[in-house]
């Protein structure tokens, strides 16, 4: 987001001892299975997991469970995959326990995240990243992006190359890219990128604009770039000069667009192969210009941010009323977003969930949730906003050199599936037909490792302790 932001403390529970495999399978047995890949739903199955892997899935009545197993009576219960969320933000520490990223962590966790993309680049990340790794920290396995390259920090060309090379050397998964408004820096670093084998992703400035971003192979971030391209065709000529919430007569003029047109514009990004992560619930919160504070901070998920993170947000929340936005023009905007977002579906442009936290009352784990269902109002299927949360992220990442990984993982999660990484989540209800069934998982399993819900329970009971400590 190119917003003032706060990576607040959110968080891990204490120090856990090694977060290895567990000796015995583990058989979940009777559940209805949602495999994100052929059959949309699987009745009465039983799922084996062998370590970090699960290795059967078939009806009740042929698998047989092992004698050694931990078997988990699922019936009257559903199984998906872990969610991804691919856009999150973790502070720059270093994962000890009770720190900001270590909080970060477990809330995601809790709410069945067991895969996720920093997007927040620091040296951090990376010791964090190894620390999930090696059993040392509980978490959602964790791709991290390179600090991320704007004007202040890139103004050359030379120097947008040199950081590329620094950060695949570093071995960062990634390149953000977040304002660079010089189109000779942003190509020099997509160039440099491509040498590295290294894939960008991020924000798109309008001086710069989607086709660069489709011609290089940038996944785009926030749906940067297509109001601008809007403007284009239903106001040639008209000035591009505004960020990525536009002033409301830009929001106007773009709201005029017909369908046909839109289409045009997702037929480009479908023809590039473009991939792009819409946050589409994180900018509806910004534009509400309505809903205050006081309202928002009952929300029982904000006991897991420090209470000075929420006197931030609340202090940034009137930005957009005090510069002339009124609930109208956030209707407009949310409207247009989503009519995007459905553009690009029909058009079979992959979207993926992202959440873009944490800020503007937004945090990791719900936020993604909320994503989730913002994709599924702006006319994705429930079963399809659930798959940009799990099996379009893995396709992704299998389309990048190195599985879009510089330690070399394979993207095996995202299905349930013979050999697919056992990232899984067990629920009270079916979420393709309710998307809600995704807040409070009854379980949540991560490379093989069972987390029941007192265990989640008892992880956000110590994030609240943690979040809400005095300062020192």
């Amino acid at each position: 987001m190119h917003f003032r932001r706060l990576i607040v403390a959110l968080g891990a529970f204490a120090a856990t001892p090694a977060f290895g495999q567990p000796a015995e399978p583990l058989a979940i047995v009777g559940a209805t299975v949602l495999p994100m890949e052929g059959p949309e739903r699987l009745t009465d199955q039983t799922v084996i997991v062998r370590g970090d892997r699960i290795e059967q899935v078939g009806p009740r009545s042929r698998i047989k469970v092992p004698a050694n197993a931990r078997r988990i009576d699922a019936r009257g219960q559903t199984l998906m995959p872990g969610l991804v969320d691919m856009h999150i933000h973790l502070s720059p520490v270093n994962g000890e326990a009770g720190d900001a990223a270590q909080r970060a962590l477990a809330v995601m966790l809790a709410h069945g995240v067991t895969t996720a993309r920093g997007m927040a680049g620091s040296p951090g990340n990376l010791v964090v990243r190894g620390k999930i790794e090696a059993g040392e920290l509980a978490g959602p396995r964790l791709y991290a992006a390179a600090p991320a390259l704007h004007d202040k920090n890139t103004p050359t060309a030379e120097q947008g190359r040199e950081a590329v090379r620094k950060a695949a050397a570093a071995q960062f998964d990634l390149i953000k890219s977040h304002e660079l408004s010089d189109p000779l820096v942003w190509q020099a670093v997509a160039d440099e990128a491509r040498k590295a084998v290294i894939p960008t992703a991020g924000h798109v400035n309008n001086a710069v604009g989607l086709d660069r971003a489709f011609t290089a192979g940038q996944q785009v971030e926030h749906l940067d770039g297509f109001i601008a391209e809007i403007v284009k065709l239903v106001a040639p000529g008209q000035s591009l000069d505004w960020g990525q919430v536009p002033p409301p007569p830009v929001i106007a003029t773009a709201s005029k667009v017909s369908d046909t047109q839109l289409a045009q514009i997702a037929a480009k990004a479908a023809a590039a192969r473009s991939w792009q992560v819409p946050t589409l619930s994180l900018f509806e919160k910004i534009a509400d210009v309505t809903t205050p504070a006081e309202r928002l901070m009952t929300n029982p998920d904000f006991r897991y941010v420090p209470p000075q993170a929420l006197k931030q947000w609340a202090a940034q929340l009137g930005e957009l009323k005090e510069a002339g936005y009124t609930a109208a023009d956030a209707a407009a905007f949310t409207e247009l977003r989503r009519r995007i977002v459905k553009a690009l579906r029909d058009a079979r442009v992959p979207l993926m969930a992202g959440s873009d936290t944490a800020q503007a009352f937004q945090i990791w784990g719900p936020g993604l949730h909320q994503e989730v269902r913002a994709l599924a109002a702006a006319g994705l299927s429930p079963m399809d906003a659930l798959k940009a949360a799990t099996v379009v992220p893995r396709d992704y990442f299998r389309s990048l050199p190195n599985g879009g990984s510089a330690r070399g993982w394979k993207a095996d999660f995202g299905t349930i599936a013979p050999g697919a990484r056992a990232d899984l989540i067990l629920l009270g209800a079916d979420p393709s037909r309710n998307l809600d069934a995704l807040k409070r998982p009854n379980m949540v399993i991560a490379r093989g490792r069972l987390f029941d819900r007192p265990t989640l329970d008892a992880m956000l009971e110590k994030v609240i302790a943690d979040a809400n400590r005095p300062a020192k």
